[in-house]
């Protein structure tokens, strides 16, 4: 008759777990408290499901509560049975799959608060202090982690269970991790002999190869080879010993057994032909390259030299494999972009570059250098020669078009300049970076009024922005409108950005349409000062102050700064103001 009850308990509990969504849930008192303190609606009293459960079926009730939520993906309520069942008796492997589950979904401080709250019931749950430590490790990223909680809790456990070696691994594999080489090896060597596994002894001599201690750590990777003679790992730290000693020879010995084991792995090819150079012998290292020809190994085998700063050995194998017959042309681009890269003779570069076609695999890469190498070089034609065919190519790129307009309006062509523009605003409305270079090519193709439009309508979506505010004012000092507004946005303008050389010139040449010359000529002071740190001179700026000095008597200053402008930018009306000043 026992059984029976039990199972009818059980079936019910299901039953209410399954039709939540159809009736009242029935709700354990710790769940209809947390209802009543967030302001839900609690089970009435008269309800036939206010009943009293033993102990042992209230944990029921939470493992079934929980495998629901955690079914339903129903954080909330994980949450609340979770963390009734880490305070209260916990069971491990329920509680352990509520922190999986949270862990994975990106709640890890709610796992890390579960792990922490339910470790003092569980001491002798190895597994659980395993996934505190494992948790901890990978929210290193994120910011400080403490790993002393965790390493406290493993040597806790060792002290409670001495022959329990697993543990003896984990807490060495731990200080490993955290780069405590001399810990981790100590840690292993409590292990007694007869209990060492393979992955012991490969972690004991990796720990002492840390430590530079090569001797003693060949010892222990050349044990586990004479138990398991294609040990890769064992073989791969032997070679980095060897290579480290200077002894190429035996490096080579094991990373060719390796390579026997898996020929695929390119690594290993690297590492032959890294040392045959470290040998002095570049043949060796071109055969490797031309044996196994792969196009993504050969350009890790360039960048491999280019980053130990031999660029002439990468240029040596391109050019040995360049000759081989039927060499395919990625080499061509291969050859030019590391020679790009590397800073090197930019016209060789464009030599291999430029010979690339259509049909080729990388011509669109190619086109991005010889386009970047032509902006560098200030060639302006053949840079926007290159920029069409990118366009061309792909079309739905729009860095290629911002790169259009970005080198007209380098060039101060604002005509072609304003025509891309108007284009690309048209495609993306939203680029405000865009509409305000639009605005500002308006300006200088005649269209003032569209220009300022433009810029108000900048202003509406980033009322902070200060170049649009200093461009609306400083047309309007231009146009000689409403100078009292264009002192407000302004003013506005440099309180946003103090300390700019072309705001405070736009305030000084306010102030001097206004009549205010001491004014006018303490901000123009500020903006040519600005304008020397700023390493970028220009030179309608220091005409500007040409102008006020000029007006405050100030001859020679007006002079010294209309000569200056005239160093930076021929210009006919500085000229002629300079004549006037003779």
């Amino acid at each position: 008759m026992r059984k029976s009850s039990a199972l009818f308990l059980v079936l019910f509990l299901c039953g209410c777990a399954v039709q939540h969504e159809e009736q009242s849930s029935l709700l354990f008192p710790f769940e209809r408290a947390a209802g009543e303190n967030s302001g839900q609606n609690s089970q009435p009293a008269e309800s036939p499901y206010d009943v009293l459960f033993s102990e042992n079926s209230s944990q029921t009730f939470i493992y079934l509560g929980l495998y629901e939520a955690i079914k339903r993906d129903d954080y909330e309520k994980i949450m609340l049975y979770a963390d009734e069942l880490s305070r209260n008796n916990p069971e491990p492997l329920y509680l352990a799959e509520a922190i999986t589950w949270l862990y994975n979904k990106g709640y890890a401080n709610d796992a890390k608060r579960l792990l922490e709250q339910s470790l003092p019931l569980l001491p002798d749950e190895l597994p659980f202090i395993l996934m505190y430590a494992e948790l901890l490790q990978n929210m290193k990223g994120n910011g400080d982690v403490d790993m002393t909680i965790a390493l406290d809790l493993l040597k806790n456990y060792i002290q409670k269970h001495p022959e329990d070696y697993n543990a003896f691994i984990e807490l060495g594999v731990m200080y490993y991790k955290l780069f405590q080489y001399e810990n981790a090896y100590m840690t292993f060597l409590r292990i007694p002999e007869k209990d060492r596994m393979s992955s012991v002894y490969l972690y004991m001599g990796i720990c002492l190869e840390k430590m530079q201690r090569y001797g003693e750590a060949k010892k222990y990777f050349q044990r586990v080879l004479k138990e398991f003679p294609d040990e890769k790992t064992a073989l791969h730290h032997l070679g980095e010993i060897a290579e480290a000693q200077g002894n190429y020879a035996l490096a080579r010995k094991y990373y060719t057994k390796i390579l026997e084991l898996d020929d695929t792995n390119y690594d290993y090819l690297l590492k032959l032909i890294s040392l045959a150079f470290k040998e002095g012998n570049h043949q060796r290292a071109f055969d490797i390259a031309k044996e196994h020809f792969n196009f993504d190994f050969i350009v890790a085998a360039s960048s491999m030299l280019i980053q130990e700063g031999r660029v002439d050995l990468a240029e040596e194998l391109l050019n040995n494999l360049s000759s081989m017959e039927d060499a395919p042309r990625e080499l061509l681009y291969l050859h030019g972009a590391l020679i790009y890269e590397a800073g090197r003779d930019k016209e060789r570069a464009l030599s291999y570059l430029c010979r690339l076609t259509e049909d080729d695999l990388h011509y669109k890469n190619a086109q991005e250098i010889i386009a970047h190498i032509y902006l560098e070089q200030n060639k302006f034609d053949q840079a926007l020669k290159s920029i069409k065919i990118l366009q061309e190519l792909d079309p739905q790129d729009k860095n290629y078009r911002i790169l259009e307009y970005q080198t007209y309006l380098f060039i101060r062509d604002y005509d072609n300049a304003y025509e891309a523009l108007y284009s690309y605003v048209k495609d993306y409305p939203d680029d405000m970076h865009a509409k305000f270079r639009y605005a500002y090519s308006c300006f200088y193709v005649g269209k003032k009024d569209k220009a300022v439009r433009l810029m108000k309508e900048i202003l509406e979506d980033e009322p902070e922005n200060s170049d649009a505010l200093n461009f609306i004012g400083y047309t309007l000092v231009e146009e000689k409108k409403n100078l009292k507004l264009a002192e407000d946005y302004l003013l506005k303008a440099d309180s946003l950005n103090p300390d700019q050389d072309y705001i405070n010139d736009s305030l000084a040449w306010l102030y001097y349409a206004l009549g205010d010359y001491e004014k006018a000529f303490a901000y123009g002071s500020k903006a040519v000062s600005l304008n020397k740190a700023a390493g970028e001179e220009d030179a309608s700026l220091w005409e500007h102050y040409g102008d006020i000095a000029l007006k405050l008597g100030k001859k020679d200053l007006a002079r010294n700064a209309y000569e200056k402008s005239l160093s930076l930018k021929d210009t006919e009306s500085v000229k002629k103001k300079l004549k006037e000043l003779q």
